[in-house]
């Protein structure tokens, strides 16, 4: 008697859909297994080789073109000896212009100029005519002074004040000004 058909399956048998794994067992792929397996790229790399090499070049290019520079020594000096007191005539006074505030609404302002002279102005345009004149008077007619200038605004007076006596002070010729907090 002959054995009976098996039971039919409901798929086209495709050889390549089956796989076998080492141990004989039969695994099926599913559809969306097949449409990768189509659809997949094969793993590309980019050759490393001209890779290696353009990075071996620039690495001998900048070692190559570069200049290496000696650490900074030491510069020898002969300082002079601080054993004995100060000078008195290397040490200048300071020309102290101090800013304070006036008017209704701090609207304009008084400037103090204490130095060789005490003056006080009420415009900041004439504090270049009195700078330029300490500093012929102290300094001899030098075309610059040396001697510290000392700006000291209250702190109710407007910038613009501040800054424009600033700059008469650098147009009169004074290479050292600064500026300071007013005593409480």
């Amino acid at each position: 008697m002959s054995e009976p058909p098996p039971p039919p399956d409901n798929r086209i048998d495709n050889p390549a859909d089956d796989q076998a794994d080492d141990e004989g067992v039969e695994h099926h792929l599913s559809e969306r297994q097949k449409r990768e397996k189509k659809t997949s790229h094969p793993n590309m790399q980019p050759p490393l080789t001209p890779m290696i090499d353009v990075v071996f070049q620039l690495l001998l290019f900048f070692l190559l073109g570069c200049k290496f520079v000696q650490d900074e020594g030491q510069i020898k000096a002969n300082l002079p000896d601080v054993s004995g007191p100060p000078n008195p005539s290397l040490v200048k006074e300071p020309v102290k212009i101090q800013l304070m505030a006036t008017g209704v609404h701090d609207e304009g302002v008084l400037i103090e100029v204490s130095g060789a002279t005490d003056k006080t102005l009420a415009n900041a345009s004439e504090v270049w005519d009195l700078l330029v004149a300490l500093r012929n008077q102290l300094e001899g007619g030098q075309e610059e002074s040396d001697i510290p200038v000392i700006i000291t605004p209250d702190e109710r007076v407007q910038w613009k004040f501040v800054v424009d006596t600033f700059n008469h002070a650098v147009r009169a010729k004074y290479k050292n000004v600064g500026f300071s907090t007013p005593a409480p």
